[in-house]
């Protein structure tokens, strides 16, 4: 596997598209025969972030969801996200105004690995 994930990925989402692109409603098991493994979910995560607008709602028989592209011009790809934690106390801090060292340190740790790590997101 190589270190661009989503390059790892791409036939697979490409699949998932084709399946979407009649702009209907598909199962998750006809995803999921669409590319070959029960990762379909990761690769509509991953069409979102592209721009896609996918719909998904509760299959009537209660097992599992249906989805449908809803439109096949995407939107502007999402941007990335910064994944931070904080004590309960930094966060208020922050959410007050008054970040904290150890909030701007977290912070500051956050960013770096999101740098390092950028082509794996």
């Amino acid at each position: 596997m190589s270190a661009d994930y989503a390059c790892d990925f791409r036939i697979a989402r490409e699949r998932v598209l084709s399946v979407l692109l009649d702009l209907a409603w598909h199962s998750g098991k006809e995803l999921d025969g669409a590319i070959g493994g029960n990762r379909y979910s990761a690769r509509i995560r991953e069409l979102r972030r592209l721009g896609y607008e996918i719909e998904d709602q509760p299959r009537l028989t209660g097992h599992g969801k249906v989805y449908r592209l809803v439109s096949a011009l995407p939107r502007a790809p999402a941007g990335k996200r910064v994944k931070v934690y904080l004590d309960e106390v930094d966060a208020r801090a922050i959410v007050g105004g008054e970040p904290t060292s150890a909030g701007r340190e977290a912070v500051r740790n956050a960013l770096a690995s999101f740098e390092a790590n950028r082509a794996k997101l």
